[in-house]
C-alpha cells in the first residue's frame, strides 16, 4: 500500500506528480510541476496528435504490436540520416539504456556527470565497477580531456550532451571523443532536438560523432521522444549505432515492448516535427525572461545560474538547504528537481523547467517568500 504520509523528499526522478497527488490529496491540476523537462509549451500540438483520431490510434488493439517497430524505424532512420539497420526503437530511452548494458556486458564503466540516475542503476546491476567524473560549475561543467587518460581501462564511457541537468553542450566534444580509447562510447542525446536551428545542432549529430571517435571505439547515441514531443506517458525512445552493435542489442530485446499506439504516435510526431520546431524561438524567449525572474528573487547564487535547452540549473546560496527548499515548495504544491541525488552533481542545485510567464508566477512568488526567511 502507498505511504499515507506525504514524503517531502526528492525521489529518483523529476515529474513525480502522481506520487505527490496521491500522498497529499491534491488534484493534479493544482500541482505546479517544474521538475519535468517535457516540452509543455507544445502541449496543444501533442494533444491534437494523440486525441484527434482515437480510432486511428488504437485501431490495432487486437493485434500484437510489431516488435521491431518497422515503419517507425524507417521514419527515424530518415530523420537521423542513417540506415534502418542502425536504429533500435525502445520503450523509452530507459529500455535501450538497460538493454545496452545487458548486451554489451561492460565490466568497468566511466560515467561523466552530472548523469541521469538510471545509468548508475544500470551500472549497479550489470557492471563490476563504475566510476563517476564530476564536472563542476567552476568549469561550466565541461569535462577535461585529461579525465579520459585512463579510458582504455573501461569497457564503456557514458556522456550526456546537451547535459541534463548541467545544461552544457560540450564545446570540446571532438577532443573528448579522440581522447577516449574504450571500445564503446554511449552519448545521451535526449535533448538534442531542442537545439534545432542553432549551430551546435549539426555538431551533435551521430554521424559527426562517428567521424571524431577513434577507429576502435563504437558510438551509441540514446534518444527520446518524450521530452521534445511532450509525451512522457507514451514511453518511446531509440538508440542509434553501427549495424553490428544494433544487432547485438536486438538479440536481447523483449518482444512487444513498444505498443502499437506508441508506434503510431511516433510516426505522427515526426510528421509534425516542424510544428514543434517552430515553437523553439518562443521557448527561448521565455527562457531568457525566466532567468531574469529567477535572478530577481535572490534565491540562487548569481554566478551559479545556468540556462539549459528548456530548463534552468541553479545553486542555492547555501547548498545545505536543498532538502528544506524542496520541502518549502512542496508544501505549496510546487515541484522542482533537487539534483543532489543525480550522479556527479554538486550539492544544492535545483532544476526548473521553462514554462510560460503565467505558469511561473506562483513559483517566483514562493521564491521571494523563501528569500525573505531568516538565514536563507
Amino acid at each position: 500500500m502507498p505511504n499515507s504520509t506525504p514524503s517531502q523528499k526528492q525521489g529518483s526522478h523529476g515529474g513525480e506528480i502522481f506520487r505527490v497527488a496521491r500522498e497529499t490529496g491534491a488534484a493534479l491540476a493544482d500541482i505546479m510541476d517544474f521538475s519535468s523537462n517535457a516540452n509543455s509549451l507544445c502541449r496543444d500540438i501533442t494533444e491534437e496528435i494523440l486525441f484527434s483520431n482515437m480510432k486511428g490510434a488504437y485501431s490495432d488493439y487486437n493485434h500484437y504490436p510489431d516488435t521491431w517497430s518497422a515503419d517507425l524505424t524507417v521514419a527515424i532512420a530518415e530523420h537521423e540520416s542513417v540506415t534502418p539497420h542502425e536504429v533500435l526503437v525502445g520503450h523509452g530511452s530507459t529500455e535501450t539504456i538497460f538493454l545496452t548494458f545487458q548486451q554489451l556486458k561492460p565490466k568497468r564503466v566511466l560515467l561523466v556527470g552530472p548523469m541521469f540516475s538510471e545509468y548508475e542503476k544500470a551500472c549497479s546491476i550489470f557492471a563490476e565497477r563504475y566510476d563517476v567524473v564530476t564536472c563542476t560549475s567552476d568549469t561550466s561543467f565541461v569535462p577535461d580531456t585529461a579525465d579520459f587518460a585512463k579510458s582504455s581501462q573501461y569497457d564503456l564511457v557514458v556522456l550526456c550532451s546537451p547535459n541534463n541537468p548541467a545544461t552544457i553542450t560540450y564545446p570540446n566534444m571532438q577532443e573528448i571523443l579522440k581522447a577516449i580509447s574504450s571500445p564503446y562510447i554511449l552519448i545521451d542525446s535526449t535533448y538534442r532536438e531542442f537545439m534545432y536551428g542553432e549551430e551546435a545542432y549539426a555538431a551533435t549529430e551521430t554521424k559527426q560523432y562517428r567521424k571524431w571517435c577513434n577507429k576502435n571505439s563504437r558510438i551509441i547515441t540514446m534518444h527520446s521522444f518524450t521530452k521534445f514531443f511532450y509525451c512522457t506517458g507514451i514511453r518511446l525512445g531509440y538508440a542509434l549505432s553501427d549495424e553490428k552493435t544494433i544487432q547485438s542489442l536486438q538479440k536481447g530485446k523483449m518482444p512487444w515492448t513498444v505498443t502499437a499506439s506508441a508506434q503510431k504516435a511516433g510516426l505522427s510526431f515526426l510528421e509534425n516535427i516542424k510544428r514543434y520546431r517552430d515553437r523553439l524561438p518562443q521557448m527561448r524567449n521565455f527562457r531568457t525572461e525566466f532567468v531574469k525572474a529567477i535572478r530577481s528573487t535572490n534565491v540562487f547564487a548569481p554566478d551559479k545560474i545556468f540556462a539549459g535547452v528548456n530548463f534552468l540549473f541553479c545553486r542555492l546560496h547555501d547548498p545545505n538547504h536543498g532538502a528544506d527548499f524542496y520541502a518549502f515548495l512542496f508544501e505549496r504544491n510546487i515541484l522542482v528537481r533537487l539534483c543532489d541525488n543525480i550522479p556527479g552533481t554538486e550539492k544544492g542545485f535545483i532544476r526548473m523547467q521553462v514554462k510560460t510567464p503565467q505558469e511561473w508566477e506562483p513559483l517566483i512568488k514562493a521564491l521571494r517568500e523563501w528569500s525573505a526567511l531568516p538565514n536563507r
